[in-house]
């Protein structure tokens, strides 16, 4: 109760608000997955659009996101339309694009009955092309509403690269709300042979989530794609190595040193997607030019025979040798003990 008595009033517009960034964020990351063998990187907020998708050879994806907490056609529908039609058009005048895209959660975002049979509960995307042609009668209407309103130019505008996307989203429960991009992450995780991918997609999501949510005051995000997947590889590689023998002529209280003051240091130099590209470059040429060394033998004499030239990336200081050639190869052996993890997910990700 306020002061008044009376009860409290919500903020819709608020609310709404909330809605709409968790919509624009959550397409975002769908539609992210559905091109990741391309993606070079995504903006949502960008300079041009609500999300903008940058892939390889140039190519750029301009999308629109449009949502209502109640997914039932109604009465801002076709207004939602129109003014993203408005704004993917404007799109076309100012950049190169492959595809322009309207994205909701609108359960039929051109509010026609007899276009019902379109849509369903599951990731829906048609290009205009593909369209009866009552649907494109719909979305020419709008096009040129904005034509003689806005006086917009539409002679960059290619008909063959619009596409309607909708696909659920809506409820309180996570697991109804979150479901069709659930369903997408626990793809890629299978397509990247990730053990138990149901346990860490449900870790991968809140992990994405969370960089959204943490900017959502600002309303822009922009991640590179090694940014987007790289935490599954961490996720995936988050249980400790054996290290085999490796340190059995070692000093146990170096050990026990290295262990009290470098794990979490050894942890953070591992999940370092540069470095742990390099080194597994380098682990792979190696392999190439030693082909006579079988099995672990191969393992072993890299990380013997190499870890002096990572010493200056991992380790720097007054510290004593033992001790930073023990955390050197720590963090060496670490990444190898996980480069098929790694190549696995970088090959899903079109990052090999």
């Amino acid at each position: 109760m306020n002061s008044t008595g009376s009860t409290p009033v919500i903020d819709t517009n608020a609310t709404a608000s909330a809605f709409g960034w968790d919509f624009q964020s959550n397409a975002a990351i769908l539609l992210a997955l559905k091109n990741i063998k391309d993606l070079e990187r995504l903006k949502v907020e960008g300079d041009i659009d609500d999300i903008e998708l940058y892939l390889k050879d140039n190519k750029k994806i301009f999308v629109q996101a449009k949502s209502q907490e109640d997914p039932t056609p109604g009465t801002n529908t076709l207004t939602k339309l129109k003014d993203a039609l408005k704004t993917l058009i404007n799109a076309t005048n100012q950049s190169k694009y492959e595809q322009i895209i309207y994205i909701s959660n609108i359960m039929n975002p051109l509010k026609n009955k007899q276009l019902d049979y379109f849509w369903g509960n599951y990731f829906i995307i048609y290009s205009y092309n593909e369209l009866n042609d009552q649907a494109k009668n719909i979305i020419n209407k709008y096009i040129n509403a904005a034509v003689q309103n806005y006086k917009i130019d539409i002679s960059n505008l290619e008909y063959d690269k619009i596409k309607i996307c909708a696909f659920p989203f809506f409820g309180q429960n996570d697991e109804t709300r979150y479901r069709i991009i659930y369903e997408a992450v626990q793809k890629f995780l299978v397509n990247a042979e990730i053990s138990a991918p149901d346990g860490v997609a449900h870790d991968v999501m809140n992990y994405w989530q969370s960089i959204f949510f943490q900017n959502a005051a600002t309303r822009h995000v922009e991640l590179k794609k090694e940014e987007l997947i790289w935490p599954i590889v961490v996720l995936e590689s988050s249980k400790p190595p054996s290290y085999g023998d490796f340190f059995d002529e070692y000093d146990i209280g170096a050990m026990k040193e290295i262990n009290r003051k470098y794990s979490a240091f050894i942890e953070k130099k591992t999940e370092q997607f540069e470095f742990v590209t390099r080194v597994m470059n380098d682990f792979k040429n190696y392999t190439n030019a030693h082909r006579k060394l079988k099995g672990k033998q191969v393992f072993e004499q890299f990380v013997e025979t190499k870890w002096q030239s990572y010493v200056s990336f991992i380790i720097n200081g007054p510290i004593d040798l033992e001790i930073k050639e023990g955390v050197t190869k720590l963090v060496i052996i670490k990444i190898l003990k996980n480069r098929f993890t790694i190549n696995n997910v970088k090959e899903a990700a079109g990052l090999l």
